[in-house]
C-alpha cells in the first residue's frame, strides 16, 4: 500500500462503511428509536433511518423489549391474561395470577420467586394470593385448602 492509497482511503469524501454509520445511538434520539420500535417498526429499517449499525439496533431493541416485558406484570408464557378462561388448566391460571414471579422450566417444574418449585408450590402460592383478594382458591390435587 503506497502513500497515495492511504490518502485516498482517509479522504473526507470516501464512502467507507464505518465512516457513514455511527455505532451508538445519540442520547437525544433514543426515545424516538424506542417509541418507533414499540410501535412495531422493523429493527433493520430503524437502523437505516437512524444511521446506526444493524447489530447495535438489534442489541438496543432486545434491551428495550425486555424492559417493556418486565414492566408488564404477566407471565411471559401466557399472553393477555385477564381472567380465567374455561380452557385454562389450574396451573396456567395460577401462573397467570402470579405473573412475573413464576416461569416454567423444561422439566415440568417452575422457578417461583427465584427458587425451583413444583406445581403444588405454584398452586399454593396462587391460592395465597387469591385468599388475600377474597376469591375462591384453585382446586389442585394433593392440596388441602388453606382456609375453610
Amino acid at each position: 500500500m503506497g502513500e497515495d492509497d492511504e490518502c485516498q482511503s482517509m479522504a473526507p469524501g470516501s464512502k467507507r462503511r464505518h465512516q457513514i454509520r455511527r455505532r451508538a445511538l445519540a442520547v437525544e434520539l433514543r426515545g424516538e428509536f424506542d417509541r418507533r420500535l414499540l410501535s412495531g417498526e422493523d429493527v433493520n429499517s430503524l437502523a437505516r433511518a437512524f444511521g446506526i449499525e444493524p447489530w447495535y439496533a438489534q442489541r438496543r431493541a432486545k434491551r428495550v423489549l425486555s424492559r417493556a416485558d418486565q414492566e408488564q406484570d404477566q407471565s411471559p408464557f401466557i399472553g393477555g391474561f385477564r381472567e380465567a378462561d374455561e380452557e385454562m388448566t389450574p396451573l396456567q391460571y395460577a401462573c397467570g395470577l402470579l405473573g412475573s414471579r413464576v416461569r416454567p422450566l423444561r422439566n415440568g417444574y417452575y422457578v417461583l420467586d427465584g427458587f425451583q418449585a413444583g406445581p403444588k408450590e405454584v398452586a399454593r402460592a396462587a391460592n395465597r394470593l387469591l385468599r388475600e383478594r377474597g376469591l375462591a382458591e384453585i382446586p389442585y390435587p394433593g392440596l388441602t385448602p388453606l382456609y375453610r
